[in-house]
């Protein structure tokens, strides 16, 4: 794209996008109409592509229009980023690390990791972010965030999986939880046909566990009530511990003990979550960042072997075939 351009024309765009008129997107950006229009004819010129039709005095998208916009959007909040940072390190401002990740590696390893880098660097900013796992995989692939750690990635998510880099941190069978005084509480393991007539509290369809428990649930040909949706693992357990249902889930969210009266239990058969580290394959890591991948290695092997506190589930179970 030409040199012309900058983050301004491209944020223009996304508002006049987001309006119904181009004297709403004025308005919102402070300027005048006369410079919106301006800036747009600016774009097209430069772009060589038709944003707008214009006509009776108003401006409608285009099919490339909105095709472009998300990436328009993304190049804009890089191109900011990067400026910003080029300004901070101009002034010798504190470096900064932003990380996504979500709920099960967020409770278990990346705390003690942050903890542990902060040792090392006293003066680094960390910024930390709840997301989806989709989501931490598509801000790392964008460079929005400099690490991700959550599960294995589904297969839409190849396109982003292609710009990242990633290790794995940890391997864990998932577990059925219970309410406490469940009735399958007693059993050793739980299995598909153990779970006809329970309340199943779902996960997103999107959700890497939901996409590995349906495949195996369906293949066992057992149907399974799933009234009750929570978007993440961590609002699953608050609803378990509720006696709403029982869930499904990776065993690392329980690790740290937050919910010490669910019961867990090792489900067979066995599905396998792997959370891995994620960061760009097409930008370097700052040392900041590149230590903090060490640390989360190196805080995931110390939970490893680490037995919850009534010894019921081990973080990475290692039961017989048959058990």
């Amino acid at each position: 794209m030409p040199r012309v351009l900058t983050s301004r024309h491209l944020r223009v765009f996304a508002a006049v996008m987001k309006s119904r008129s181009l004297a709403e997107a004025a308005l919102k950006l402070g300027v005048s109409e006369a410079a919106v229009s301006k800036l747009l004819r600016l774009l097209e010129q430069e772009t060589g592509v038709a944003l707008f039709d214009r006509s009776a005095g108003r401006l409608r998208p285009t099919a490339a229009a909105r095709q472009w916009l998300p990436h328009a959007q993304r190049a804009a909040q890089q191109l900011d980023f990067a400026l910003g940072m080029a300004y901070e390190l101009g002034r010798g401002k504190r470096s900064r690390v932003t990380i996504a990740a979500h709920a099960p590696p967020l409770i278990a390893i990346v705390p003690q990791a942050i903890k542990r880098l902060r040792q090392d660097f006293p003066d680094v900013e960390v910024d930390l972010r709840v997301e989806t796992p989709h989501d931490t995989l598509e801000l790392v692939a964008h460079q929005e965030v400099d690490l991700g750690v959550t599960n294995q990635p589904l297969p839409q998510s190849a396109s982003n999986l292609d710009l990242c880099e990633r290790r794995t941190v940890s391997e864990d069978l998932l577990v059925a939880a219970l309410p406490p005084g469940h009735r399958l509480a007693g059993r050793s393991v739980v299995r598909p046909d153990d779970l006809h007539g329970e309340t199943l509290i779902a996960l997103p369809d999107d959700s890497p566990t939901t996409i590995l428990v349906e495949a195996t649930l369906n293949e066992a040909g057992v149907p399974v009530r799933a009234p009750v949706l929570a978007r993440n693992s961590l609002a699953a357990c608050a609803l378990v511990r509720e006696a709403v249902g029982i869930a499904l889930i990776n065993p690392l969210l329980l690790a740290k003990g937050i919910f010490p009266d669910i019961v867990l239990r090792p489900f067979r058969p066995r599905i396998v979550l792997w959370t891995e580290v994620y960061y760009s394959a097409v930008r370097p890591l700052a040392p900041e960042a590149a230590a903090l991948v060490r640390q989360i290695e190196s805080a995931a092997a110390d939970l490893k072997h680490r037995t919850s506190v009534d010894g019921r589930v081990r973080v990475h179970p290692r039961l017989p075939a048959n058990g």
